[in-house]
């Protein structure tokens, strides 16, 4: 009960003595501390954060975020940790001491799986849907799912350490543990690593249509850890391949070097009828079926002549706007896309010509000047940050290309767009069409921002420009998209005669088998089979 009487009077004494107490050295210090640590808290999370809220990105917004209560706890511990290494060296002090190191681990476990799953990985998995590669596609999902365990572990394991708990012994049986487990799993990590080969060094992408050994056609749909999942197109099935037989594997990719696969018919016709005439009406045929690769404008000119004859009216004439529509807008991509072309193949001649003497200022300025011109046919312009300081430059779409169809994203958009509305199409294709373009709009925009900066920071003594204007025309051609080659042309011949017929072999190729649940390429088959059939009847051609 004495205890509790004076309990007045010792408030009234720490009161009475408080400013003195405070002008001691310690406590001094902790209130200097306290006083910087609300000042930087205070510039960091509530000034600064209007200054980064002028940032394109919000990358610094959701770092402030996810910082602001640990830093707040960290600071606080630190600061009293300082204060209790000031007041001497006692066993209860250490002990404190010790509990606020471990309480710190934790908090900066917790700060760092924060940050690594809302900033870090966040911004991973938009780049990874803008990149070609697919390894980021496994990475970063396994990134999202693993490393936040894994800290967490050895944030703990830390803590405890920090705490004064001795974990020499629990290191060396997680030694211990790790090599047995290394020998017992030595199939599954065999298969890991077979997985990271395959995503390194791929023989394939996610999505394409492959072979198999035992013939079965097969979409890759993704490279696991340990198993590679396929889906097998004629059983509706998934099949899982450990990565070891993946690797090992022959395969025949359908998908590779472009979604186009061509198809053989073989037809027998009299042995009487005549060959150019037969030949031509097989063209003909072929190139009015809207999903057939070939001549733009031949196609054009054959699709209502000749398309659909065999076919129900309505649904004939249906599908036939629908590809004059498609055709009509791929014919301007392409007219467009090879003057592109071509002004980058005269660019890098023009560089590699000036390379030889140096370029002086007015090359320079020339050269700037007419990269920005391909890049206004692509749909470009020049915008700059001037919120900040230095003014930063860097392209991005203009308003008229996302407003208008006259560049070449533009009419990329119009060509897909008109492609939606091909009747056979799926409701999947739909909605991967046009994710699958603009990714590619994306890639196109990035990798034309690459080059604008060496263009931007051209110097007299470059020798390497006209490779890199080489090098992005070579993307846009194999990788963006083909204008029509030479090859893709129907391809007709005389494969066999005999007394009374002659056997002629159509080769065809077809726009892209992955679309309709890659049973698009079937589907043409069958129809240009049925057109072609019912021509060569209608004109006393067959046998």
């Amino acid at each position: 009960m004495n205890n509790f009487s004076n309990f007045p009077n010792l408030i009234a004494q720490v009161t009475q003595n408080l400013p003195s107490m405070l002008l001691t050295s310690p406590w001094k210090t902790l209130v200097m501390n306290a006083i910087v640590i609300l000042v930087s808290y205070i510039f960091i999370f509530y000034i600064l954060r209007f200054w980064f809220r002028r940032f394109r990105s919000d990358a610094a917004i959701m770092t402030l975020n996810v910082s602001k209560i640990p830093a707040l706890i960290i600071s606080i511990l630190l600061s009293l940790k300082l204060f209790l290494v000031s007041l001497g060296t006692t066993q209860l002090l250490a002990q404190i001491q010790k509990s606020f190191s471990a309480i710190i681990i934790i908090t900066v476990t917790f700060w760092l799986v924060r940050f690594m799953t809302e900033v870090v990985v966040y911004y991973l998995v938009d780049f990874a849907e803008k990149s070609e590669a697919q390894w980021d596609d496994v990475f970063v999902p396994l990134l999202q799912n693993v490393l936040p365990v894994i800290i967490y572990i050895t944030g703990g394991l830390f803590s405890l350490q920090a705490f004064g708990v001795d974990l020499t012994g629990l290191w060396v049986a997680l030694g211990g543990a790790a090599f047995i487990l290394g020998f017992a799993l030595k199939d599954i990590l065999g298969n890991f690593f077979a997985g990271l080969v395959l995503l390194i060094d791929s023989p394939f992408r996610f999505g394409d249509v492959v072979i198999l050994g035992d013939g079965n056609q097969a979409i890759i749909k993704k490279v696991g850890l340990r198993l590679t999942t396929l889906y097998v197109i004629d059983k509706h099935c998934d099949l899982y391949v450990p990565n070891n037989s993946i690797q090992s594997e022959s395969i025949l990719n359908l998908s590779r070097p472009t979604a186009h696969y061509y198809y053989t018919l073989s037809f027998p016709v009299k042995s009487d009828a005549d060959p150019a005439r037969v030949i031509e009406l097989m063209q003909s045929v072929i190139l009015a079926h809207p999903d057939t690769l070939g001549n733009v404008d031949r196609k054009l000119q054959m699709l209502n002549e000749y398309f659909g004859m065999s076919e129900e009216p309505t649904k004939a004439l249906h599908k036939r706007e629908a590809g004059q529509l498609r055709l009509l807008a791929e014919k301007h991509v392409n007219a467009l896309l090879a003057k592109v072309e071509q002004s980058f193949d005269d660019l890098s001649d023009k560089i590699s010509r000036m390379e030889d003497g140096g370029l002086d200022k007015e090359e320079i300025r020339n050269l700037q000047r007419l990269f920005m011109d391909v890049s206004q046919m692509i749909g470009m312009e020049v915008l700059s940050d001037r919120l900040v300081r230095s003014k930063r430059v860097w392209l991005e779409e203009s308003p008229e290309a996302i407003a208008a169809e006259g560049s070449l994203i533009g009419l990329i958009r119009c060509w897909y767009q008109s492609w939606l509305k091909d009747p056979d199409l799926l409701h999947e294709d739909r909605v991967q069409l046009p994710k699958y373009w603009e990714q590619k709009i994306n890639l196109l925009k990035i990798k034309m921002n690459k080059l604008f900066v060496k263009v931007s920071k051209t110097s007299s003594d470059d020798t390497r420009l006209d490779d890199d204007m080489t090098s992005l025309r070579m993307w846009m051609q194999e990788n963006f998209k083909t204008t029509r080659n030479e090859w893709q042309e129907p391809k007709i011949w005389v494969s066999e005669i005999q007394q009374a017929e002659r056997n002629f072999s159509v080769k065809f190729y077809v726009d892209d088998i992955t679309l309709e649940h890659c049973e698009r390429g079937v589907r043409i088959k069958s129809e240009v089979n049925r057109e072609l059939t019912w021509q060569l009847r209608r004109s006393y051609l067959s046998i």
